[in-house]
């Protein structure tokens, strides 16, 4: 069989999507040859799916076994220091979910090993690869609105019901959700950020963790970036992405995060406008593929992955910050506090 083999690490719903993005995506660049996970009757439904015949209950055994070169690890982020390290070792590249780690420090962790071992590591950021916003970074990274100022990324969604292991965490909305948004607002930014104020909320009593984000970064340069997540929208959900430059504006709105249909609009200073309009069936799944697609590439190609763990450690130091700030009752912190502490918002 051509090209690289793939075990997914942890079988649960994500991984259904996971596994059909890449048969859609891949090609002969890759395939799914391999399953692990320590519930034998998720693992077994999920290998008879996708006809696997390699089935791991730990993943020392699927690390060891020497049958696959790349690992999809969809774990919650409390048990990847039992994967990376390890797998690293034996020169197994990765793709992570996100969030990289519980905290900066993890995740610097976390690119260190990947870098003792000489393997690639990118994070599942995988929303960049939406249409629209792949539209939106190409406008504003080669200065279709010229400088850009703000980067405004709001999510509004009716999301009360929180269940499995993420009802449990104390780090939820910003960590587990609003990552995607804060990701994005970095990468179409172009800049290092420098601090960051976020007062957050948390508006549901059955889950352990906060349901309502308002954050403001800082970046270098003097540009901006916004974003509010609020889980307790009873109605007209949607999903913005605003980008002012000093010569135009970009609008991309939608549903939802995750929805493929999207319309993204571009206003000139000098009266040109354009509209897009995106229809993406499967987007999650394609945006998944897109993804491992983007990190093989870059492993065949020897080059760093455009997601990869090193430039996703800019994102985790701004949701540290975020949390910090939060705990401050929405006071600035400064990026560099973070880095000098990595550990600190645990």
């Amino acid at each position: 069989m051509a090209g690289h083999r793939i075990g997914i690490i942890g079988t649960g719903g994500i991984a259904r999507v996971h596994a059909n993005g890449y048969k859609a995506v891949l090609g002969d660049l890759g395939q799914v040859v391999a399953g692990c996970d320590p519930d034998r009757a998720r693992l077994d439904d999920f290998c008879d799916r996708n006809d696997l015949s390699l089935r791991f209950s730990t993943t020392d055994e699927l690390i060891r076994s020497g049958e696959i070169d790349t690992i999809a690890l969809l774990t919650p982020p409390a048990v990847r220091h039992e994967v990376i390290g390890p797998a690293a070792e034996r020169g197994i590249h990765m793709l992570i979910e996100k969030p990289f780690g519980e905290c900066l420090g993890d995740a610097i962790s976390f690119v260190d090993a990947a870098e003792d071992g000489g393997v690639q590591l990118a994070v599942n950021q995988e929303l960049r690869f939406m249409p629209a916003a792949q539209r939106a970074f190409d406008i504003a990274s080669s200065g279709g609105i010229g400088d850009v100022r703000l980067v405004a990324h709001d999510h509004f969604q009716n999301r009360t019901s929180v269940g499995g292991w993420r009802a449990s965490e104390k780090r939820l909305e910003i960590s587990i959700f609003s990552i995607h948004l804060l990701d994005k607002i970095r990468w179409v930014a172009g800049k290092p950020p420098v601090a960051v104020t976020c007062p957050t909320r948390a508006w549901n009593s059955e889950v352990g963790g906060e349901t309502f984000s308002a954050l403001t970064v800082q970046f270098e340069d003097g540009v901006m970036g916004t974003m509010v997540s609020n889980w307790h929208s009873p109605r007209v959900p949607e999903c913005r992405l605003r980008v002012d430059g000093v010569e135009g504006s970009i609008v991309a709105t939608k549903r939802a995060l995750v929805d493929g249909d999207a319309t993204l609009r571009v206003e000139r200073a000098d009266g040109a406008a354009e509209t897009y309009t995106y229809r993406l069936g499967d987007a999650l799944a394609y945006t998944m593929g897109r993804s491992m697609r983007a990190l093989l590439e870059a492993v065949d190609a020897g080059v760093e992955a455009p997601h990869s763990g090193l430039d996703n450690l800019q994102t985790m130091a701004i949701v540290d910050a975020a949390y910090l700030s939060a705990a401050r009752d929405g006071g600035r912190v400064e990026i560099a506090e973070v880095w000098e502490n990595p550990a600190a918002a645990r």
